[in-house]
Order: structure tokens, then sequence, then C-alpha cells
């Protein structure tokens, strides 16, 4: 999600001579067909067509000493730069993420514990979930994190948010997630494309690893009467049939994999993955979607995947989806050059983790 402003107005007006001086940096990089000043704001009307993604790039950085950054967007038809004083970024208090770091540690650590059963000490099992699950979601932010870093946008640490445990009837898995605020615009909509897109390949990977391992500490029970089970992300329901041989149940007996507490954290990690995949609003399919498409093809994603989410049960992801998308998508501050053709490419490979993350029914 972002904490990222689209701009704002200048708290003192820009003089004259700073206007000529900006306009000589943006006369270098774009051919205009007017510059003027609105609102006490520099602004330019490009001419089109020409080239705008590295030209904007050497713009920001050529900007960046004077404190002021350059957005580009479309107007009434036309492409439009502004340049605006750079929002103040407000410092991150660490001390929260530390305290719900390890709150999230205790309520995870309690999930184990309770899920272990039977199947290992529940200390061990306790310890090695919470180790997984927070391994899965820790280097998923990381991975948005380090991507914004690298893009030159600046984001906070890694909040993790604590959840209940599974309690009597409700089904807790310890935790809700992890998140990163981005506290200013990403570039372009590569560099959109790319934070968005990080999180969820890195969590795929390592979902799909403590699955396997954790499937091959998964024990076969037996039980006279049909018991509850949870619904298989496709990769999910692969990797059991590939790793785990499933014998015929003796006479009036059912078969069942009871799962290690690291296979379940697996299977969170392909839930939160496919989550986050969904083209909704400010997550991380959001982010992508918005580096593709319009504005208005980005709503109808988000309502889409909102409908989807309702049909798959899915209630409070939808409402929270619903509260999030309430607030505009800032987009990148070059809105108008294109997604390269190699992230384009790589759309593919997100949509296909999204299907195998899905909870698409598979027969043995």
């Amino acid at each position: 999600m972002n904490e990222a402003s689209g701009g704002t107005t200048p708290e003192a007006p820009i003089v004259q001579t700073d206007f000529e001086r900006i306009s000589t940096l943006v006369s270098a990089e774009f051919q205009l067909e007017e510059a003027l000043m609105e609102h006490n704001i520099p602004t330019y009307y490009l001419k089109q067509p020409q080239e705008t993604k590295q030209a904007f790039l050497r713009l920001l950085k050529n900007l960046e000493a004077t404190n002021l950054m350059p957005i580009l967007r479309r107007q009434n038809k036309r492409v439009v730069l502004k340049v605006i004083p750079k929002p103040p970024i407000k410092k991150s208090n660490v001390i929260i993420n530390w305290i719900l770091f390890f709150a999230t540690i205790a309520t995870t650590f309690l999930t184990g514990y309770i899920l272990s059963g039977e199947i290992i000490d529940p200390l061990i099992g306790g310890a090695t979930f919470t180790i997984s699950l927070l391994m899965i979601l820790g280097l998923h932010e990381l991975g948005h994190k380090i991507t914004a870093n690298k893009k030159g946008v600046e984001a906070t640490p890694p909040y993790f948010i604590p959840g209940p445990p599974p309690v009597g009837y409700f089904f807790g898995i310890g935790t809700f997630g992890a998140v990163i605020m981005q506290k200013s615009l990403p570039p372009n909509k590569d560099a959109l494309f790319d934070i968005g897109s990080s999180g969820p390949v890195m969590s795929f990977i390592l979902a799909a690893v403590f699955a396997t391992v954790g499937f091959a500490f998964s024990p076969i029970i037996y039980s006279p009467e049909q018991l509850p089970t949870l619904p298989s992300p496709l990769l999910f329901s692969l990797i059991a049939m590939a790793l785990v041989r499933v014998p015929a149940p003796p006479p009036g007996q059912y078969t069942y994999i009871q799962l290690h507490p690291v296979a379940f954290a697996g299977w969170v990690g392909m839930l939160v993955t496919m989550l986050n995949l969904l083209p909704a609003a400010m997550l991380d399919g959001g982010h992508v979607a918005r580096s593709i498409a319009t504005e208005r093809m980005a709503s109808i994603l988000t309502f889409l995947s909102v409908l989807l989410l309702i049909v798959e049960g899915f209630w409070p992801m939808a409402f929270f989806v619903i509260f999030i998308s309430m607030y505009k998508h800032p987009g990148p501050l070059d809105d108008i050059s294109g997604l390269s053709v190699r992230r384009k490419a790589f759309i593919f490979l997100l949509i296909g983790i999204f299907i195998l993350c899905s909870f698409i029914p598979l027969q043995r």
C-alpha cells in the first residue's frame, strides 16, 4: 500500500528566476509546446509524439538537488509536466515495527504449538511454523523494500500484523500478514511494476519450498468419520501428489494427510501470494495492474477482484479491498511512459503464479 501523495502546491511561490532555471532543465529534455506558471506551479505542455521515459528520469535526477520533482500526466488529451516541491517524508518509528514483530512471533508460535498435535513436539512445531511463516512474509516484504530502495522510493520497514491462533471455532493462523508503506511515488510504471511484483515472487518460491519440506514430515492418518479439510491451492495439491503416497484406507475408514506445521506455513504462503496478486486497489497485483492498465480498467479489475473474493468466501478480504479502494491509486510520477516489453512478458509468469496458488480442485 502507498502512503505517498500525488503532489502538493508549493509552500512559497516560485519566483521568475526559479521558473527560468527550471524551464531550462525541462527544455533540455523535452520538446515543449507551451511553458507557463499555473497556480505558482511551473507547468509544461509537451509536443507529441516524443520519447519521455529516459528524458523524465534524467530530469528527475537533475532536480534532486533543488528539492523539486516532476510529475507527468495526461490532461484533456495533452501531456502535461509539472514541477512541484517534494513533499516532506515523515521518519518511521521503528519501535512500532519491533513491537508488532515480536507480537507476531508470539501469536504464530502459539498457532504452530496448537497445530502440532501428535506429529511433533509442540515447542518444535511452534518454532518451525513461526520461522517458516515469518520467512515467507518477511522476505515477501523485503522483496518490496529492496526494490523500492533500488528505485529510489522511500518505504517503511515491514509491519508484521499479529492475529488470533486457531481457538474454538475460529480458524486463525496467528497473523494477518505484513505490509510496508511507500512514502514516495515510484518514478515510472517500470518501477511501480517491479515493486508490486517482487514480493509475490519471493513468497511463492518460499511457500513452495516449505510445502515440499513439510509434506516430507506429514503423516497419513485414518478416521472412521469424515474430518474437516482445508481447501488446497493447485500447487499445494500437485506437491502432495508428487511426494505423499496415500494408501487405500481400511474398510470403513477415511484417509487424510495430517499437515506438519511447516507444510501448513507453505499453505498460508500460497494463500497470501494469491490474495496479494489480485489486481485490486493497492495490493501488489493492483500495482501491477496500475502499471499496465488505464485508471478506468484498474477500477474494473478491482471490482472483479471483490466479486471473486465474495464468491470464494473470502469476505474479510473483500471488505478490506473495498476499504483500500476508497483511496485512489496515486500511480507513478511519470504516468505517461509505457511499461517495458520485458515486464509485459513477465505478467504471464505472475498470472501463472496466481493460478498455481488459487484454490482449483484437482482429483487425485
